[in-house]
């Protein structure tokens, strides 16, 4: 029985024969003394018990701590990389406003737009019924100097006639080819024609108009030799360098693609503090189009042997940041530096060496020194 239950008994009696009706004031103080005396003793000898149940199992009499249940993860060693994400635009260096290079009438505009068209291939013609007649009479003209320095030349040949005979009909002919080189030039120019291979986006002038040297006739749109130009901040000056990898997302036509840097721009913008790189555009098919917007991801610090552990066991007090390991079944308190955070993981710079636990679910609940239990 145990030493509390006699006591309790003890108690129980006094109660019992100080109530009974034959006891007089006396008998009853006195029978309280005894039952006091009595006590006493139990209380020593039940000490005394317990002193050396203590000293046999250190763990008697003690209350029993609850294991706080968790789910952990470790810090593992890995390769760590943190990119940014910056807007981009499709461009072409084979899209241009077709201008006509002389004035005259409009007569023919075989071209709408929409139109594909090659290179060569004639978009416009303006009037040049004038050139056509000089270039007819150059060439009369020609023809009949061409035959006077002939015979120059067969008679200087044979030592007739004087040298400045023959050098002015040579001079002459001469200088009629280079007058119908230059007009036969100016003719072909009336030839408004397509530079390279594209779509005819759009067509400013009709039939019948006038056009002046400079006036835009067409905009002509080339799908080759297209890039991806984007305005990148300068606090990433040299971060980024030619031929770095880069993943090009398209949104509205819900592709990805690997690509590379093929330029980094030199000059910083005043206005907006950012330089340009230029990116090689992924082979996406015909869908692609010019000014077509576009995510560039690019990695601006990467680690072969990072400790990586998940954003969200990341706490803080007012000694920093801090994350809970796993030691002997009991939670510790371990502070940590961080260093960059991306896809919802974070560099650990000190405080895990890799390897650790760290207490993931229920992190929120425990305290340094709580015993947990973990299952994963």
């Amino acid at each position: 029985m145990k030493p509390q239950s006699i006591i309790t008994i003890l108690v129980l009696t006094l109660v019992a024969f100080s109530c009974g009706p034959k006891d007089t004031i006396e008998s009853k103080k006195a029978r309280i003394q005894e039952a006091k005396a009595e006590m006493k003793a139990l209380e020593t000898e039940v000490s005394e018990i317990e002193k050396a149940l203590v000293a046999e199992d250190p763990n008697y009499n003690k209350p029993v701590e609850a294991a706080t249940l968790i789910t952990t993860v470790n810090a593992a060693k890995e390769n760590f990389d943190h990119k940014i994400e910056i807007r981009g635009n499709v461009e072409s260096r084979t899209n241009v406003t077709i201008s006509s290079e002389m004035m005259g009438l409009l007569t023919s505009l075989p071209i709408k737009e929409g139109q594909y068209v090659e290179k060569g291939q004639i978009l416009a013609t303006v009037d040049a019924e004038n050139l056509k007649k000089s270039v007819d009479e150059l060439e009369n003209q020609l023809e009949f100097a061409t035959t006077v320095f002939e015979k120059r030349d067969r008679l200087w040949k044979k030592n007739i006639g004087t040298e400045i005979d023959y050098l002015q009909a040579k001079n002459n002919k001469e200088s009629l080819e280079k007058q119908l080189a230059t007009l036969q030039t100016q003719l072909d120019k009336a030839e408004i024609k397509a530079p390279f291979n594209g779509t005819i986006e759009t067509v400013s002038v009709r039939q019948g108009e006038i056009a002046q040297p400079g006036m835009p006739i067409a905009y002509l749109v080339g799908n080759a030799n297209m890039y991806i130009t984007a305005e990148v901040s300068e606090s990433y000056i040299g971060k980024f360098n030619r031929g770095d990898k880069v993943m090009v997302s398209i949104p509205s036509l819900g592709k990805e693609e690997a690509s590379k840097i093929i330029s980094v721009g030199k000059v910083i913008n005043p206005a907006s503090r950012t330089f340009t790189i230029e990116v090689q555009l992924p082979r996406l098919g015909s869908s692609v189009k010019t000014n077509l917007v576009t995510l560039l991801k690019l990695t601006d610090y990467s680690s072969d042997d990072a400790v990586v552990i998940p954003s969200r066991l990341i706490q803080e007090d007012f000694e920093g940041n801090f994350v809970y390991t796993v030691k002997d079944k009991r939670a510790a308190k371990v502070h940590v530096k961080l260093g960059y955070s991306y896809d919802n993981h974070t560099e650990v710079l000190s405080g895990l060496n890799g390897g650790e636990v760290v207490v993931d679910k229920g992190n929120r609940t425990v305290a340094n020194g709580t015993m947990v239990t973990a299952q994963n």
